[in-house]
């Protein structure tokens, strides 16, 4: 309501908004208090920061679920992402700021078929960006699998990889075909 009131008014004085602050990105570089997840998710299990690969670099908080994503290896997390992926495609695997918080909005994108499971205990998540010419899909692959075992459990592996590919597609067009 005070939203609406405050717009009324801007629009009985001719002002005219420029620009909306964005919300608050979900991620965090530490475990926020009160960090939640799905009722029997791996997080619920004891999901921490481990030595090296294990290293958790960031939580997403997402809508539809909360993941991590690690430091990671040649196969997972932010090395894999760096390194191009699978197939050393730099080129469309950023790590910066903005990749992030698009990382984190296809985490939270709840549209009809901006998510599914591509593979056993795998989750893609898309954001579309852009438009006309150029528009362009980033496609975040989350595993529900855990890591480490006894004394070296970590619990959730989270974000695989993330990449862009071309066009504005649902979590089926995240395919190797698509890749830029």
């Amino acid at each position: 309501m005070k939203r609406q009131a405050v717009l009324a008014l801007a629009a009985a004085a001719s002002i005219t908004m420029l620009a909306v602050t964005p919300a608050q990105a979900s991620y965090h570089t530490s475990k926020p208090k009160g960090w939640g997840c799905d009722f029997d998710g791996p997080c619920s299990r004891g999901t921490k920061s481990g030595p090296k690969e294990q290293k958790i670099l960031y939580w997403f908080l997402g809508d539809s679920k909360d993941t991590v994503i690690r430091a990671g290896s040649s196969k997972y997390g932010m090395k894999h992402i760096k390194a191009g992926g699978t197939h050393a495609r730099k080129f469309n695997h950023p790590t910066d700021k903005a990749a992030m918080a698009l990382w984190d909005k296809a985490l939270s994108n709840q549209t009809k078929g901006s998510w599914g499971h591509r593979f056993p205990n795998t989750t893609t998540h898309t954001a579309q960006y852009g438009g006309g010419a150029s528009k362009r899909t980033m496609c975040v692959i989350t595993s529900e699998l855990t890591i480490g075992k006894g004394a070296t459990y970590v619990g959730l592996k989270g974000i695989i990889t993330a990449y862009w590919v071309n066009g504005h597609v649902g979590w089926r067009g995240c395919n190797n075909g698509r890749f830029d």
